[in-house]
């Protein structure tokens, strides 16, 4: 019985290989004799509608639906109310007149007859760009403007994407030829109509300029949820998990670390993979940008991105680095503790828009030339904060990360300074600073911290300060004081006269932007971000909080060149 049971298998399998061969190259439900169910719209509930409008069809085999489009536009299958007969989808708001198209598990499609129309609300601008920074993006603020499909500068067409924010969009001139100096015509298009203007003339185009107002960054893995999703890449490395080693996490409580012992050069270990879409239009010049330790050995990682279903990789080099940062990493990193490591997509993946939508970005731990010299080497990396960043992450000084203790407290109307604490979570490192009173009133300047020594500006761009602030759900408030020139200058975080956060937030603000005359024997009217600061205070002031719980905890407090996350 067991030999025929195998010679029967044996058969099967050669008569299954020849029906394999000759369906080569066919999608599973397509184009087979079996005549595999269709999903048929028998009727649907109006044929006229507005986006956002829930729509009811009946039909047959409707439970076997995966998908249902207007025209070209995919629509929310609603779980209520989904029957083998019945079926009720919600239409997106980038959405036109279009038949009704269903798509089953058998890759079966059916499309219904009829036309569904398709009503808009009218879109409003109500702020128009007045200039813009050729090559830049720019923004359109309203109503509705998330249905606007298309923007005209002069003759030269821009299709926008679809987004979330319906009061705002964003508008790259990437590759637009503009002309510097002169002035243009912005025009609109959109679903529906346009209430009011529907364009604005005498926009400014201005010559590029190395300073930008940075978007937040796109956090790609922190790793305080738990361990990533791990794909093999070949040869399985000795550790890959959390806070191996017992490290002191850079940023939260938690870290990724991969080692393997005695490891040769080129040797492929794991991949970690964030799926998309990774939409950077907002950004000016995204940066691949991460902590890493290698803990006195040596370890590296690599970056994938894909863009269009193309997927590319690089590696980290001076090549690929941002000029003004070389770090030296030559297909290995080396590091005795934390550093940051910010590399520019645009000379990582040259061949792809470094401002598109990006399908995926991966990262390979990788051996490089770490033991490719001849001699295996024991391979350490441990890793933090990968993230998307607009522009270089480039740190000028710290100032404060209170790992050693309080700074010194000079006290004005408070007598006693705040204390170092330690408890999670942490911002930065183990340690943070905690102030905490009860306001007597607004506009009090209770005290400062100084970091006493000069800070020379002039290898920057565009310095700002940066740091990690949490109030716990309590008011707060902070000014910052230098001297430069004879001058004492002095401010708050601009348009912002006191704050609350939930947890650890980064706040990072430009010095000409808020830094004004408090005084002096100087004549300088205006900041120099060029020149010499002789010392820095952090200046704890009421500002608006007025009465109640004051609280403050900061950490991780940088002078950087650009925004600092």
């Amino acid at each position: 019985m067991k030999k025929y049971f195998l010679k029967y298998v044996s058969i099967t399998t050669s008569l299954l290989m020849i029906g394999l061969l000759s369906c080569e190259d066919k999608e599973w439900g397509e184009d087979y004799d079996i005549k595999w169910p269709v999903s048929e719209i028998l009727s649907i509930s109006t044929n006229s509608a507005q986006i956002e409008d829930v729509i009811t069809i009946t039909g047959t085999n409707l439970d076997k639906v995966q998908s249902i489009s207007v025209g070209t536009a995919n629509c929310e299958i609603l779980e209520e109310g989904h029957t083998p007969n019945q079926l009720s989808f919600k239409l997106p708001r980038r959405v036109e007149s279009g038949m009704v198209t269903s798509r089953n598990v058998y890759k079966r499609s059916y499309t219904y007859e009829s036309i569904l129309t398709i009503s808009y609300p009218s879109i409003l601008v109500t702020g128009w760009p007045t200039e813009i920074v050729a090559g830049q993006t720019f923004t359109i603020d309203g109503e509705n403007v998330d249905l606007i499909t298309r923007v005209f500068i002069e003759d030269h067409e821009i299709v926008v994407r679809p987004g979330t924010n319906q009061e705002s969009i964003t508008i790259s001139t990437a590759g637009v030829p503009l002309t510097i100096g002169e002035t243009a015509t912005i025009r609109i298009v959109g679903l529906g109509e346009i209430e009011g203007a529907s364009e604005v003339s005498g926009v400014m185009i201005l010559e590029p300029t190395d300073i930008f107002n940075a978007v937040a960054p796109i956090i790609l893995w922190d790793f305080e949820d738990g361990n990533p999703i791990i794909e093999d890449a070949g040869n399985a490395p000795d550790v890959a998990e959390r806070n191996y080693g017992g490290l002191t996490a850079p940023r939260g409580d938690n870290y990724f670390s991969v080692l393997a012992n005695q490891t040769g050069g080129w040797t492929n270990f794991i991949y970690i993979t964030r799926e998309g879409p990774i939409d950077l239009s907002d950004f000016h010049d995204p940066h691949i940008t991460f902590l890493v330790n290698t803990n006195g050995k040596r370890g590296y990682v690599n970056p994938f991105m894909t863009q269009g279903g193309d997927q590319r990789d690089n590696h980290l080099h001076n090549g690929t680095a941002n000029e003004r940062m070389p770090y030296g990493d030559n297909y290995l990193i080396e590091t005795d503790g934390w550093e940051w490591r910010s590399y520019p997509v645009s000379k990582l993946f040259p061949d792809f828009n470094a401002t598109g939508v990006f399908d995926e970005v991966r990262m390979r731990f990788t051996s490089g030339n770490v033991g490719n010299s001849g001699d295996p080497e024991d391979f350490e990396i441990h890793i933090d904060q990968i993230m998307i960043t607009d522009g270089l992450q480039l740190p000028v000084v710290k100032v404060f990360d209170f790992e050693d203790g309080a700074p010194a407290w000079d006290a004005n109307t408070l007598a006693e300074g705040g204390v170092i604490k330690t408890d999670a979570p942490t911002g930065g490192g183990s340690s943070y600073y905690h102030l905490s009173f009860v306001s007597e009133g607004s506009w009090d300047w209770k005290g400062a911290i100084e970091y006493s020594q000069s800070i020379d500006l002039s290898g920057t761009i565009d310095p700002h300060v940066s740091l990690l602030v949490n109030t716990n759900g309590n008011r707060a408030f902070m000014q910052f004081e230098t001297h430069q020139n004879d001058v004492k200058w002095g401010g708050g975080p601009p348009g912002i006269y006191e704050f609350t956060t939930d947890g650890w937030e980064v706040m990072t603000f430009r010095l000409t932007d808020f830094l004004g005359n408090w005084g002096g024997s100087g004549t300088a009217s205006e900041f120099d971000p060029k020149g010499v600061m002789d010392y820095f205070k952090i200046g704890f002031s009421t500002g608006n909080v007025d009465g109640g719980t004051y609280e403050i905890n900061i950490d991780d407090v940088y002078i950087s060149d650009g925004a600092m996350w």
